[in-house]
């Protein structure tokens, strides 16, 4: 059996006229009785039930045509489908974010109003490769080979504004290696990063609080449970009315954001789009 074989007899059961049925397919009425008949062979039974050109579906050809429809339906459909998918697929972006998630978002927002047909799919998983896009970040200047450099920033610590060191010009981490933390949570690059400037002084942070979301530790530096990590750029202005900030003199602690793109995405003009928006998107408000 191949597939127009079985169409052929589907038209055959909708007409139940042979010469009716060929003229409707645009073939010999021969060429039609004869691949009804190579279909009846190969299936070991007859399908209608014959009286001169006139054909009548039997049970074994309604049986065959009922189990028929659905398929040959779904087969027909199939190329505007995978089009579709297809056209879904190019229109979206895969997009990684481990680091700078609120300025990522800001970005994504403004993107949106210039290329309304473009949707993103959004994770967060540094294990994670099947993406288009993968926002992460260093704590150095040295970034992964042939990723795209986005942002260096400082970090700064944020510390209670009624506090003993909220007076301070700039701070060492050794002074206050004996305070409570509120940190994200261990699996993103940015704790990562500022643990370790923590550890050049010879402590590891006493961390009190830990959150995966940038959110709750603004509420919780405001709330002066403890001090925090913040980032120069990428998490916005502190607006915490009972905190301030305060540059780290020693060690200098800044990190690198960086953007890695996929292979198979470098000629997505949305990707791609996306990527040169964003630089510039981060460019203004570094500059603003």
């Amino acid at each position: 059996m191949d597939i127009l074989q079985l169409k052929y007899f589907l038209v055959a059961a909708e007409y139940e006229h042979m010469t009716k049925a060929a003229y409707s397919l645009h073939i010999a009425q021969p060429a039609l009785s004869q691949s009804i008949k190579h279909l009846e062979e190969e299936l070991g039974v007859p399908l209608f039930e014959r009286k001169n050109r006139s054909i009548r579906l039997n049970a074994s050809g309604k049986l065959l045509q009922s189990e028929l429809l659905p398929i040959i339906n779904t087969l027909d459909s199939l190329p505007a489908r995978l089009k579709e998918t297809n056209e879904q697929a190019s229109h979206t972006i895969q997009l990684n974010i481990l680091a700078a998630s609120l300025l990522i978002t800001q970005s994504i927002i403004s993107f949106k109003k210039l290329y309304p047909e473009v949707n993103f799919r959004l994770i967060q998983d540094a294990e994670e490769t099947d993406f288009d896009l993968c926002i992460s970040c260093s704590g150095s200047d040295r970034i992964p080979k042939d990723s795209i450099l986005l942002l260096r920033e400082k970090i700064l610590l944020a510390v209670p504004s009624t506090g003993k060191y909220s007076s301070l010009k700039s701070i060492s981490l050794k002074q206050v290696e004996q305070e409570g933390f509120i940190s994200f949570s261990g699996a993103r690059p940015f704790r990562a990063i500022c643990d370790d400037y923590c550890k050049q002084k010879g402590f590891e942070p006493k961390i009190i609080f830990e959150s995966d979301n940038q959110e709750s530790i603004r509420n919780l530096i405001d709330s002066n449970l403890g001090i925090a990590f913040w980032p120069e750029y990428a998490w916005g202005m502190l607006t915490a009315k009972n905190a301030v900030l305060i540059p780290i003199r020693d060690p200098k602690c800044s990190r690198t954001i960086y953007a890695v793109q996929n292979q198979h995405s470098i000629n997505s003009k949305y990707a791609t789009a996306f990527l040169n928006h964003l630089r510039k998107f981060i460019f203004d408000i570094k500059s603003s």
